[in-house]
């Protein structure tokens, strides 16, 4: 009998914990670095059930960065509907994107190593894909509601969404790579600036 039909609930855990253990690991280590055993040691878990969750190095690897994509887009989508305005909720994203340089850090380290991956192997250039779409629907509808209540000038929502997550990203890879001793806010306030003058009337 498979774990997952003896106890979903356990087997969901089980394999959430080494998920969990390799993003410690490639945060420590790199994805180089990281094999099954490592994992399956930070885990507590057993060869054998780490096995049975993730048959291939590759397919941990792919759910380390489902797993990962899915709780920023989560985080972001909760900030967003807490608030009303297309101001507030543009200024809340840029809040969790810019939250602190330690989170920060881990981040972008963590997501860089998937970006080679992700550049020579579908399945994880499918899930950058999908996140990148989550997030310029999101910011497509937060710029066109700007427009709706006159807070943003009429701008292309597709472009503007664009826009957006392409100054987000690259102010945090100026930040992750600059000087030491510039703090993040230094970036986030620039990012902030720059899409004032794009969108505010």
């Amino acid at each position: 009998m498979s774990p997952r039909r003896a106890n979903p609930e356990l087997a969901d855990r089980r394999r959430e914990a080494l998920v969990k253990a390799g993003y410690a690991e490639i945060l420590e280590k790199g994805i180089q670095g990281t094999t099954l055993d490592s994992v399956v040691a930070r885990a507590g878990s057993s060869k054998g059930g780490a096995l049975y969750y993730f048959p291939a190095k590759e397919d941990l690897l792919c759910a380390v960065l489902e797993w990962l994509l899915r709780q920023l887009n989560q985080s972001l989508d909760e900030v967003v509907r807490a608030q009303s305005s297309a101001r507030g909720k543009l200024v809340s994203e840029l809040e969790v994107m810019f939250h602190s340089a330690e989170l920060n850090r881990k981040l972008y380290l963590v997501l860089f190593d998937f970006v080679a991956l992700g550049s020579r192997l579908e399945r994880f250039k499918s899930l950058f894909g999908a996140f990148f779409a989550a997030c310029h629907r999101r910011n497509a509808e937060i710029v066109e509601l700007g427009v709706r209540e006159r807070q943003f000038r009429r701008v292309n929502p597709q472009d503007a969404a664009a826009t957006i997550r392409a100054l987000v990203d690259g102010y945090c890879l100026q930040w992750l790579m600059g000087p030491e001793g510039v703090r993040i806010e230094t970036y986030r306030d620039r990012c902030r600036a720059v899409l004032g003058a794009y969108l505010l009337r």
